[in-house]
């Protein structure tokens, strides 16, 4: 378990929210199933009284953007808790009023960065419309952060291939 669900994880007990973690998500046939696979794959944390799926996810791979992508696409709400690129944006869709991220660099940006998702998390009963709409809103994150990358990309290189 990393520093980071640890961190999620003492702020949900300390607000009373009720959690489990590594659950199987509800899908039976996945994309990179294979033969060894027994279970279906599991999310990091599971709010029970949200209904709603969490992936904490660190640095990104070309294959973990694949995989949170096509869970997101799925008919269960999934959450992605982004916590180490500073090119993720969890404004996008938020209902939090003070959602500005500090304009500091490094580990200034990214602890505003997770401060602010974990503020969406344990407010989550103030807004049932984000609740609905996490999926859409974390495939929204994640579009942005390639699009980020694709520019970063066209920024060092010139063209995108």
């Amino acid at each position: 378990m990393s520093k980071l669900e640890i961190k999620i994880q003492k702020e949900l007990t300390k607000n009373g929210i009720n959690f489990e973690t590594q659950k199987p998500v509800p899908i039976e046939i996945y994309p990179w199933q294979t033969a060894r696979s027994k279970t279906s794959p599991k999310c990091d944390i599971y709010l029970t009284d949200f209904d709603l799926y969490i992936e904490v996810k660190g640095f990104m791979t070309f294959r973990a953007i694949s995989r949170l992508s096509h869970l997101s696409r799925q008919n269960f709400k999934y959450y992605i808790f982004q916590g180490t690129e500073p090119q993720w944006n969890p404004t996008i869709g938020t209902f939090l009023k003070n959602s500005d991220l500090s304009e500091g660099k490094g580990k200034k940006l990214l602890d505003s960065v997770i401060n602010h998702q974990i503020q969406e998390l344990i407010n989550l009963k103030t807004n049932p419309d984000f609740l609905k709409n996490a999926s859409q809103i974390s495939l929204a994150r994640l579009r942005y952060y390639i699009e980020t990358k694709i520019d970063e990309y066209k920024e060092w290189n010139g063209e995108w291939f």
